[in-house]
């Protein structure tokens, strides 16, 4: 049996003198990392010996930085990563969280995005060496025989930019997010269909192009559902070429986050030879990050804590006169779902959307952060306690983003609503880009 499926929740954060240690079981090594009382708040510190696995998650989003054991005091050997469809960086933040826990540093070779501004927003934060405003699909040379299980390359995939490529070559993780609207149970014209399902199929070219060494795509559970059969398209395309591949649902809450957010991942690990390891099972993840409960939604962004120091993070769009009263309506009646009566006519005579315009439980973990976030009408996105919707420094929090993350693209020109409402929902949480960069990268951080 696997070391990590022994025990269920075998990852462990305990107290231990001064300072708070994690533990985290990876096949037959022990990853030990640690973060000193004098980098946590003083209430971080309280609240370790009643809950060490959450004063552990604060203190990260507080800025702390964990120290790996067995490399402390010295240099930090490099992991060379690939982010595409990057966005503003949410799947690098996981990532780094666990590269940095095992005494490894982070170095984001190239990101990829149609959108500057937002491909500005992650050097500021990763110090990414090199951004490419485009489409991912322009950056490689393939061509695509077959769908599903028979799916091969019809000749070698090539990058077709020099800077790119010299880039991107031999890196250790090839990452992406590719758009995943046209695979959402929201998309209800399109789901199944949509062209910007493709997009998907251009990750394992652009892996194969430039020879990673691990893969790691994530987009909506629904995905495995396409019609074009990307999921296993996929797996048949990276096998093909060499790689051992897994793939399945991760779930946030599951791992004691607060937040109901579940995401498909899919994982590989290129096999040179018979000793190279394979990528961890996404069900082992799950197994060995497990806790007994999630937290509430209100343990992330209540109690006081200072959340974002910058001001247009916190504010509260102007809401019209109909939506105040549908605010007020939902405390005066201690109620978190809208009735039907209070809607808008469309949906008197019901609906199956009946977290539209409600109002989240202060102690539960909040519902899947989207886009919608700033918005009654498109979610159950009222505050639990106070009469607004979420705002942006608290939707980050619930995604995992650390209060220091810097949303705007330039110093003296900040981000705009609409961006920080895409940016911020559509982004990655943190907890399981950590959990999906334990199977792909778990293997050989592992060996050291």
């Amino acid at each position: 049996m696997s070391p990590l499926t022994e025990l269920r929740g075998t990852a462990r954060v305990q107290v231990e003198g001064d300072r708070l240690e994690r533990r985290l079981p990876v096949r037959d090594k022990l990853l030990r990392s640690h973060i000193p009382r004098d980098r946590m708040a003083e209430a971080e510190w309280e609240a370790a010996r009643r809950d060490p696995a959450g004063a552990w998650w604060l203190a990260v989003l507080g800025g702390a930085v964990p120290l790996a054991d067995e490399t402390a005091g010295m240099p930090r050997r490099p992991m060379r990563v690939v982010d595409l469809f990057a966005g503003a960086g949410g799947l690098m933040v996981g990532v780094a969280r666990l590269l940095a826990e095992a005494g490894r540093q982070p170095v984001c070779e190239l990101a990829v995005d149609i959108d500057s501004d937002a491909l500005a927003v992650h050097r500021r934060n990763h110090r990414t060496r090199l951004l490419e405003a485009e489409s991912v699909t322009s950056l490689s040379d393939y061509r695509i025989l077959g769908l599903g299980d028979a799916a091969r390359f019809v000749y070698p995939p090539k990058l077709l930019d020099e800077s790119v490529a010299s880039a991107s070559t031999r890196v250790d993780l090839v990452m992406a997010g590719p758009p995943c609207q046209g695979h959402s149970n929201l998309n209800n014209r399109s789901r199944r269909s949509d062209r910007r399902n493709l997009l998907y199929l251009a990750v394992p070219a652009f892996a194969a192009a430039c020879d990673a060494r691990a893969v790691l795509i994530e987009n909506v559970p629904s995905v495995v559902h396409d019609d074009a059969r990307v999921v296993r398209t996929t797996c048949a395309l990276l096998r093909s070429c060499g790689y051992a591949v897994t793939e399945g649902v991760l779930a946030a809450d599951a791992m004691g986050w607060p937040q109901s957010r579940r995401r498909h991942f899919l994982v590989a690990r290129r096999q040179e030879s018979s000793t190279d390891p394979e990528p961890v099972s996404l069900s082992e993840v799950s197994d060995v990050l497990a806790a007994d409960s999630a937290r509430s939604v209100m343990w992330a962004i209540g109690g006081g804590q200072g959340l974002s120091r910058y001001p247009a993070m916190h504010a509260v769009p102007e809401f019209t006169d109909v939506t105040r009263e549908r605010i007020n309506w939902l405390f005066e009646q201690d109620a978190h779902d809208l009735s039907l009566s209070e809607r808008p006519e469309c949906h008197q005579d019901g609906t199956s959307y009946g977290s539209v315009y409600g109002r989240m439980h202060a102690g539960r973990p909040a519902p899947t952060i989207t886009t919608g976030f700033m918005t009654q009408g498109r979610g159950r996105f009222v505050h639990p306690t106070e009469r607004r919707t979420l705002t942006p420094a608290e939707a980050a929090r619930l995604q995992g983003f650390p209060d220091d993350y810097v949303f705007w693209p330039e110093p003296n020109r900040s981000a705009t609503r609409a961006q920080l409402a895409k940016w911020i929902g559509d982004s990655v949480a943190a907890p399981l880009g950590y959990a999906a960069a334990l199977s792909a990268l778990g293997p050989v951080l592992a060996q050291h």
